[in-house]
């Protein structure tokens, strides 16, 4: 029963490396566009972060799995405890780190006058 467990939460590491990775270069990507190139490299920095802790992670796991060593479920806990609890933490923090950074560009967006760039207003000035 446990293994299964175990399996789950090994495959919903990269996935949820995933998610967070997508969201941070939607957030690089916004931030190249608003001219914020200090969140863009902010992003940049934590996708290489969290790829090289994902990195770590799957190395420790491999290294685990060939390991000619006793595995019980004390074992495996000890292992998920060093490797993915961290993962997820930084996944966590990229995440929110992301929504900071796209809420402060909607912010600074609104304020400078950008809603004049919106799809929307582009027709409205056409007609004049």
């Amino acid at each position: 029963m446990y293994q299964t467990l175990l399996a789950i939460l090994a495959l919903s590491i990269p996935i949820i490396g995933m998610i967070v990775a997508v969201r941070l270069i939607w957030c690089v990507y916004q931030s190249l566009r608003a001219s914020h190139i200090k969140f863009a490299a902010f992003s940049v920095v934590a996708i290489v972060l969290l790829a090289g802790l994902f990195v770590a992670v799957a190395l420790v796991w491999f290294g685990y799995g060939l390991a000619p060593s006793k595995k019980d479920i004390e074992s495996d806990l000890k292992v998920f405890l060093l490797t993915g609890l961290p993962f997820y933490a930084a996944s966590f923090a990229c995440w929110h780190l992301a929504k900071y950074f796209q809420s402060v560009l909607r912010q600074h967006g609104a304020q400078s006058g950008a809603v004049a760039d919106a799809p929307q207003a582009a027709p409205a000035e056409r007609r004049r």
